[in-house]
């Protein structure tokens, strides 16, 4: 899901480019469609507002988020009048006859901001508020690889002096955390159109577990650690076959080096020691420790605790479950209150991770 150039959206003739002359081009990001065709345009929109809404979303995208539209209502950014006054005209009212005329006007999940237009490759959506009248504009084209890839071109005019301020300080979130979280989760939204649960549920059951007396003793046995503190197990049922490997599933699930999101929990709130580069012997900068016919065991420590992953794959199951021991005081008073949000993102965690093993 990578920033493309921005001639691939200019050199297109889109009816964009008639309505925002006075814009700024500031982003264009390519989204992979596998199999699509010429005329998928409305299907990803219908897949990409079913699969809206916050809780789909990475956890540092929520955080990023939730700060801003706290700031946004403690400085008044947000305010219905903020948006608009002089200088300050809806895009919509700039559009000619036929675009006004045009049937569509789907927001593909992107609440707040507002439909402007919708053709049958094409559509855009504004929002204005103190700091930017930002227009989206979300278009379908031929993939260079062949087929077809959606494209997402943001346009921007900032508000003087503090909306270009602004602007360059959201640059680094927005292009190394939120636009691609939103890359992934429009991907997965094409992969998962039609599945049972597509529209605001999940796919697939995941069984989950908590605590020592929950969790089978075969399970428990293959932890290094001789006390543990906490531990959970969540279980998804999978039909994606036998070949795919423990280590496979580990590395659909965390990478080869921890993304952004982990680097912020694993080493900033949890202090673990990672491995920084790619590695056969890490997955995610965990340690390998030991594997089985169909588990394998990560090992990681900071001063104040020491954790496993272990992940387990046997026939039409895989599994994840973490063991903790609080090895200083610390330990125990950190990680209860994360721990409620990672047993909020194991689920997505392993279903995105058969999207993966799927797709390859």
């Amino acid at each position: 899901m990578p920033r493309i150039p921005d001639a691939v959206h200019t050199s297109r003739p889109w009816r964009i480019h008639e309505l925002t002359r006075d814009f700024e081009l500031e982003d264009v990001w390519a989204v992979h469609m596998p199999d699509a065709g010429p005329g998928d345009f409305p299907t990803a929109l219908a897949a990409m507002q079913a699969s809206a809404g916050r809780a789909r979303e990475p956890l540092l995208s929520r955080l990023l988020f939730a700060v801003r539209w706290k700031l946004g209502a403690l400085l008044g950014w947000d305010r219905p009048q903020a948006g608009t006054g002089k200088g300050v005209q809806p895009l919509r009212d700039r559009l000619p006859s036929d675009l006004l005329e045009a049937p569509g006007s789907s927001d593909a999940g992107l609440s707040p901001l507002a439909p402007v237009y919708e053709l049958d490759n094409e559509c855009a959506l504004e929002l204005a508020d103190k700091t930017v009248h930002a227009v989206l504009h979300l278009a379908w084209a031929p993939a260079a690889s062949g087929g077809q890839e959606l494209r997402m071109a943001v346009l921007v005019k900032p508000k003087g002096l503090f909306g270009q301020a602004y602007m360059a300080a959201i640059m680094p979130f927005r292009r190394l955390i939120v636009f691609p979280a939103l890359m992934r989760q429009w991907e997965h939204a094409w992969r998962d159109r039609g599945c049972p649960g597509s529209k605001g549920g999940s796919r697939a059951t995941v069984d989950s577990a908590v605590g020592m007396h929950s969790i089978p003793p075969s399970i428990r046995a293959l932890s290094s650690l001789s006390d543990i503190d906490y531990v959970d197990f969540f279980a998804l049922r999978t039909d994606t076959g036998p070949g795919t490997t423990p280590e496979q599933w580990a590395r659909a699930m965390f990478g080869d080096v921890p993304n952004i999101a982990e680097r912020l929990i694993w080493r900033g709130l949890l202090g673990l020691r990672l491995s920084r580069g790619p590695s056969p012997a890490t997955v995610g900068g965990w340690q390998i420790t030991e594997r089985g016919k169909d588990w394998i065991r990560l090992e990681a420590a900071s001063w104040f605790l020491t954790g496993n992953l272990l992940v387990q794959a046997t026939e039409g199951q895989v599994s994840l479950g973490t063991f903790l021991r609080y090895d200083r005081r610390l330990g125990r008073a950190v990680w209860p209150a994360l721990s409620a949000v990672h047993r909020r993102l194991a689920p997505g965690l392993l279903r995105d991770a058969e999207s993966m093993i799927r797709a390859a």
